[in-house]
This record gives structure tokens, sequence and C-alpha cells, in this order.
């Protein structure tokens, strides 16, 4: 498998959920995944499918610069997820942690993992791309697309 494939994967969904690694793969232009973080995020930024990802994610994201005291990155990082074309961000409301707790029930998902699952269910997502393997067989619903599997 390779990107061509990914490309052909996504264009069979409408709605997509990006775990954070989608996102801190592509900023740190990570030499194995950036080709796909790129398909996929280029997927979202024209439309061809929409996405999205949890306030956890852009939580997760933010850390690196917080950690670096690098407030620029900071602020560039949380610009350029909140106006990324056609990507909602979905905040934990009252109904998302309901849900997440019905994840984590059924899955044994760690709290952040049961958040994006739970995102991506109730916003009826087709499929949820991560790399995360303890994703796999968890639950049935929406799709898990690992990007390992489109490693050329």
């Amino acid at each position: 498998m390779g990107v061509d494939d990914l490309r052909r994967v996504l264009a069979g969904y409408r709605l997509v959920a990006l775990d954070t690694m989608v996102f801190s793969y592509h900023l740190a232009n990570h030499p194995r995944y950036a080709p796909l973080t790129a398909v996929v995020l280029e997927a979202v930024e024209s439309g061809r499918v929409a996405g999205l990802t949890t306030t956890v994610t852009l939580a997760e994201i933010l850390t690196v610069p917080a950690k670096a005291g690098d407030r620029q990155a900071l602020q560039d990082y949380e610009l350029y997820l909140t106006r990324f074309p056609n990507l909602q961000i979905v905040p934990l409301d009252i109904a998302l942690a309901r849900e997440t707790a019905l994840v984590r029930g059924a899955s044994g998902l760690r709290m952040p993992d049961a958040i994006q699952v739970a995102a991506a269910r109730l916003a009826g997502a087709d499929a949820i791309l991560t790399n995360d393997r303890r994703w796999a067989g968890r639950f049935a619903a929406p799709a898990v697309v690992m990007l390992d599997e489109y490693v050329a």
C-alpha cells in the first residue's frame, strides 16, 4: 500500500476523525508519515472530505511548544488547528463525556483515546485515522484507518 491507496480510501469517506498523531507527524515532518499526513490534510483542506478532531488534540499539540517555553510556536500551532479549513474541533461537553464513558467502558481505551473515538461516533464519522494499534478491534464503528498500513 502507499499514498495513492490512502488517497483512494479517503475518497470513500465523507467525514473522518483525525487522531492527534496525524497533526504531530505532520508538524514534525516525520520522515515516514509526513507524506501520508499531507494526503490526509490536503483532502480535508480541499473539502474532499470533512475532518474533525477534539480539544484533546489541541491540548496535546500545544504541549510540545509549552514545554519548550516557545510562546510563538504555541500561538502558531493553535492558529494552525483552529483555522484549518473544513476541520471541526469538538469541545468536551456533557454529551461527549457520556459517550466517552461508554467507549471506555466497552473498550478499555485510555481517556484521551476514548474522547477521540466518542467524538467521532457522536459526529457520525465514517472513519478515524490513527496509528495507535491499541484501538484495533476495540470498537465496531467508526472504521479505524491505520497510517502504518499505507507506508510505502
